[in-house]
C-alpha cells in the first residue's frame, strides 16, 4: 500500500502539468545533446575528410618529388650511355677512364658498372675508387630486360652480388647509331644510404609514423628500420588491409593520392609510375585525430553547462504556463468516453479557459462531421483508382492513404497492407529514399507536379525502374497530400540503353566508336585549358597483309585481340575507342606526357609482341603512335585529329612501330628506308 504522501506524488507526477515541464526539461537537455551532436558528427566527417585529403596530397607531393629523382637518375645515366661508342666497349681502359670523368655521375651512384651484349662487365668504379671485381650479369633480370627492350629500367630490389646489401640498379642501353642495344650501363644504389630514398626513409618520434615505399610487388624498398629493406609491406603494422585491397584492385601504379582509415591506422599511399612504386605512410588513427578529439570533449563539457542552463529554463517556464491549463484536466479526460460530449461537461465564461473550451468542442463537433464526409469521399475515389489501368496512390505526410489495384499488383502488396505504410517501403534504400525527397519536394513546392524515372522495390525485394508522375493536392502545401501515377518501364528503359551503347560502341570490339570518342574529345579539348589531358593515334602496321593474305575473318579476329591488349595497359579512367579499320585512340585525363609516353610503349609493344595463330599461319602487326599533349593551345577537337594525323605519320615515316609526340617529329629528310 502506498502511502498518502506517495500516492500524491504519483497523482502529480502523471497530470499534464508535469509532463510539459518534463517535456520542456528534456528537450532543453535533448535539444543541447543533439545540436552538439549533430555539429561534432558533421565536424568530425568534414574533419576526417579533410584530413585524408590533407594527408593524399601530401603523399601526391612525396611521389613526385621521389619521381622527379628516379627521372634525373635516369636521364643522366642514359646521357652517359649515349657517349660510349662500340670501340669504347672493346677498350675496358678507356670505359674505366671515361667513367672517372664523369664525377657527377658517380656522386649520385654507389658504383657504376658497364656491361656488354655477352653479360660480362667490361669495367666497375665506386664513387672514391676503382672496383676490380667484375662479375657476369648475364642471368640478372634487369640485363636481360634491357637488352631485349633497349630501353632504361630500374631494377627490382635485391641483394648485391659484391656489397650484401639490398640494392636497386638503374640501367641504360648503349646503342649504335642505327639503334641496335650493344651494352648497357648501370648504376648502383645501395638502399641503405641512398640519396634517393633519404626523403622518405624518416622515423617522425612525434606523431608515431612510419612512411615506406615498396614495389609493385609489396617488397619494401625503403623503410625506418633498415632491417625491414626487401621485406614484404603486408608485414608491417597497419599496412595489411591497405595493401591487400590495393593488390584486389589489380596493384594499379598512378600518381594520385590515396588515404584512408583501416584496421585503425591512417593510412595514405600515391604511386611513382615511373619505378613502378608505391609511398606509403602509416600513422595510428588515435594519434591523427588526437586534435579532433580534445574538441569534442572540450564540445561536450560545453554542451552539459548550456543543457543544464536550458532545462532549468524550460522547467520554470513550462511550469508557469501549464498552471493555468489545470482546471480542464478533468473535462478533457471526458473526451475518452464520448463522442459527442455535453457542452455543460466544459467550463463556461468568457475568460481564456471559457474561450479555449468552446473552440474545443467546435472543433471536435466539424473534426466528426469532415471524417463521415471524408470517408464517403474515399469510398467513391477507391472505386475509381480500382479501375485505372495504371498504378495510382495518395499520400500524405508521407504515408500512403489510398492505393488502386493496379498499384497493388506493380508492387506485390495489397491495399491493406500499403494504407497507412511510410512511402519508404517501396525504395530500395534509405539513400534511396532521401534522393527521391531531394528531387521531388522543390518540384511540388515550386511547380505542384513532378515527373521522372527512378528505380524503386517490390515486394519480393526485385528493383524494377519505374515512370513516376506526382501532382500536389494543393501546390506549395504538401500536407494536402499529393497524387501518384506509377509506370513499369523496366523493359523500355532496357531498350534505350541497349540502343544507347550500340549507338556509341563498335560491334567487332566493343570499344566506343568514333562519334563517341569525338563527343568526349570535344568535351576534354574545351577544358583543356584547366585541365590539359594527352590523346594517343594508333595505326596498326601491316595490317593490310593479314587480310590480304588470311583473310577477312582473320583480320576481324586480330582487331579484337589488339583492341583486349590496348585496353589492358591503360588505366581505368582512359578512354579507348576504334575510330575504324586499324585505327585506335585512347583518351588519357590528367596525365602528364612522361606518363603518357610510357603507357604509349607499353601499348606499343603489347602490340608488337601479339601474335595470331591461323590455319597454320602466325600473323602480328606493329603499332605506330602518334602522341598528342592537349592543353588551351587546341581551340577545338578537330585540330587535335589533324596534330594525331600528322604525329601518326611522323611515326610511320620514322620507320613505323614507335610512339612519335606532336611538336617533336624528325624533319621529313630524316625518314627512314623503311617508312618507305
Amino acid at each position: 500500500m502506498l502511502s498518502s504522501a506517495g500516492r500524491l506524488l504519483l497523482s502529480w507526477v502523471s497530470t499534464l502539468k508535469f509532463k510539459i515541464v518534463a517535456i520542456a526539461v528534456v528537450t532543453g537537455v535533448a535539444s543541447a545533446a543533439i545540436s552538439t551532436y549533430v555539429v561534432l558528427a558533421r565536424t568530425q566527417q568534414e574533419t576526417q575528410r579533410m584530413l585524408l585529403l590533407h594527408v593524399a596530397e601530401e603523399r601526391e607531393r612525396s611521389a613526385t618529388l621521389l619521381a622527379s629523382k628516379v627521372t634525373l637518375f635516369q636521364t643522366t645515366l642514359s646521357a652517359v650511355a649515349a657517349q660510349v661508342s662500340p670501340q669504347m666497349l672493346d677498350d675496358p681502359a678507356a670505359l674505366t677512364q671515361y667513367l672517372r670523368s664523369q664525377a657527377s655521375v658517380r656522386a649520385l651512384f654507389d658504383n657504376l658498372f658497364i656491361a656488354g651484349s655477352d653479360g660480362n662487365m667490361r669495367t666497375r668504379v665506386r664513387r672514391d675508387t676503382d672496383q676490380q671485381d667484375l662479375i657476369p650479369i648475364g642471368d640478372r633480370e634487369y640485363f636481360q630486360r634491357t637488352m631485349q627492350g633497349g630501353l632504361p629500367i630500374i631494377s627490382r630490389p635485391h641483394t648485391g652480388r659484391s656489397t650484401k646489401a639490398p640494392v636497386i640498379i638503374f640501367t641504360a642501353p648503349i646503342r649504335t647509331k642505327d639503334g641496335k642495344t650493344i651494352g648497357m650501363i648501370g648504376g648502383v644504389l645501395e638502399l641503405r644510404r641512398s640519396i634517393l630514398l633519404d626523403n622518405t626513409s624518416h622515423d617522425d618520434s612525434i606523431d608515431l609514423s612510419r612512411e615506406m615505399v615498396m614495389d609493385v610487388t609489396g617488397v619494401v624498398v625503403a623503410h625506418p628500420n633498415p632491417m625491414r629493406l626487401l621485406g614484404r609491406a603486408e608485414e608491417e603494422p597497419g599496412v595489411a588491409a591497405a595493401y591487400q585491397q590495393w593488390a584486389r584492385d589489380g596493384r594499379t601504379i598512378h600518381n594520385e593520392g590515396l588515404a584512408q582509415i583501416m584496421d585503425g591506422y591512417l593510412v595514405s599511399m600515391a604511386g611513382i609510375p615511373e619505378a613502378d612504386w608505391m609511398v606509403i605512410r602509416v600513422m595510428p588513427e588515435s594519434v591523427a585525430l588526437q586534435p579532433l578529439i580534445a574538441a569534442q570533449a572540450t564540445a561536450w563539457r560545453a554542451a552539459a553547462a548550456v543543457g543544464a542552463a536550458a532545462a532549468l529554463l524550460a522547467g520554470l517556464l513550462g511550469w508557469s504556463f501549464t498552471r493555468r491549463i489545470s482546471v480542464l484536466r478533468r473535462r478533457a479526460e471526458a473526451l475518452r468516453d464520448d463522442e459527442e460530449p455535453a457542452v455543460q461537461d466544459w467550463p463556461h465564461g468568457n475568460d481564456e479557459v471559457g474561450q479555449l473550451s468552446r473552440a474545443f468542442l467546435k472543433v471536435v463537433h466539424e473534426r466528426h462531421l469532415k471524417q463521415e464526409e471524408t470517408a464517403g469521399l474515399l469510398r467513391q475515389l477507391q472505386a475509381v483508382l480500382d479501375n485505372a489501368e495504371v498504378g495510382i496512390g495518395f499520400t500524405r505526410d508521407g504515408r500512403f492513404e489510398l492505393v488502386s489495384e493496379q498499384f497493388s499488383r506493380i508492387f506485390g502488396w495489397s491495399k491493406e497492407m500499403v494504407r497507412g505504410q511510410n512511402t519508404r517501403m517501396i525504395y530500395a534504400s534509405d539513400e534511396a529514399y532521401a534522393a527521391m525527397a531531394e528531387r521531388a519536394r522543390p518540384a511540388l513546392m515550386q511547380f505542384g507536379a513532378f515527373d521522372g524515372e527512378l528505380e524503386l522495390m517490390r515486394r519480393s525485394g526485385e528493383r524494377f525502374w519505374a515512370h513516376l508522375r506526382g501532382r500536389a493536392v494543393v501546390p506549395g502545401n504538401p500536407s494536402q497530400g499529393t497524387i501518384w501515377i506509377v509506370e513499369d518501364v523496366t523493359q523500355a528503359r532496357e531498350q534505350r540503353e541497349r540502343l544507347a551503347w550500340v549507338a556509341s560502341h563498335d560491334s567487332l570490339t566493343g570499344l566506343a566508336n568514333r562519334a563517341e570518342f569525338e563527343s568526349l574529345l570535344e568535351q576534354a579539348t574545351a577544358r583543356a585549358a584547366q585541365h590539359p589531358f594527352c590523346a594517343l593515334f594508333i595505326d596498326l602496321d601491316r595490317f593490310k597483309q593479314v587480310n590480304d593474305s588470311a583473310g577477312h575473318a582473320a583480320g576481324d579476329a586480330l582487331l579484337r585481340d589488339v583492341s583486349h591488349e590496348i585496353v589492358s595497359q591503360v588505366r581505368q579512367t582512359d578512354t579507348v575507342a576504334r575510330l575504324g579499320g586499324d585505327e585506335f585512340a585512347v583518351l588519357l585525363p590528367h596525365c602528364p606526357v612522361a606518363q603518357a609516353i610510357a603507357i604509349a610503349e607499353k601499348i606499343r609493344h603489347a602490340v608488337e609482341r601479339y601474335e595470331l595463330r591461323w590455319s597454320g599461319e602466325r600473323l602480328n602487326v606493329g603499332a605506330s603512335i602518334g602522341l598528342v599533349p592537349v592543353d588551351g593551345r587546341f581551340g577545338k577537337h578537330a585540330e587535335v585529329l589533324q596534330a594525331a594525323d600528322r604525329a601518326c605519320y611522323a611515326a610511320k615515316r620514322s620507320g613505323r612501330n614507335r610512339v612519335s609526340v606532336h611538336g617533336q617529329e624528325p624533319p621529313a629528310n630524316q625518314s627512314s628506308p623503311q617508312a618507305a
